[in-house]
């Protein structure tokens, strides 16, 4: 059974906060045994997940236009306005590496570009972390959270890591 929208908003959520959260953090969070399967059939892992976007998101976040994007996040800071920011910087992005990956799903590309973003603009302006989550969260939750629902959730989507 696909989960519901309320779980695939949870489970972005505790992504997205392993995603931003220090090293030391997620590793102590892997140690202590909190993550409990639901069941033989749950393969939802958050601080796994968290760990193949981010090295997507290492990999990618050396461009000059994630540089741009975070002085146009900087900006939009300063305005309350970060969350479009966010999603203009994503579709930017998007087309950008379009043509490079055409044979990549769509949704695969939106979460590699919103990762890689989320986690660049977390390192390099740590002020802007708690923001950025919020608008990360939301932008993979409104924009794929019904395709990963599809996939039967977040540890079913497959090219996370690829």
């Amino acid at each position: 059974m696909a989960p519901t929208d309320a779980e695939i908003r949870s489970q972005t959520d505790q992504i997205v906060y392993f995603l931003l959260a220090g090293e030391d953090e997620a590793q102590k969070r892997m140690f202590t045994g909190e993550i409990v399967p639901d069941g033989p059939g749950d393969d939802f892992d958050p601080v796994l997940i968290a760990q193949k976007l981010r090295a997507v998101g290492d990999a990618l976040n050396d461009e000059a236009h994630f540089r741009a994007a975070l002085s146009d996040l900087q900006k939009a800071a300063a305005v309350q306005a970060i969350e479009a920011a966010f999603i203009h910087s994503v579709e930017v992005l998007c087309e950008t590496h379009c043509a490079k990956a055409a044979e990549v799903a769509p949704e695969i590309q939106q979460i590699k570009a919103s990762v890689a973003l989320g986690v660049y603009v977390a390192k390099k302006a740590p002020e802007l972390r708690s923001k950025v989550h919020s608008a990360l969260t939301s932008f993979l939750t409104t924009r794929v959270g019904g395709w990963v629902a599809q996939q039967g959730g977040w540890g079913r989507v497959r090219d996370l890591d690829g």
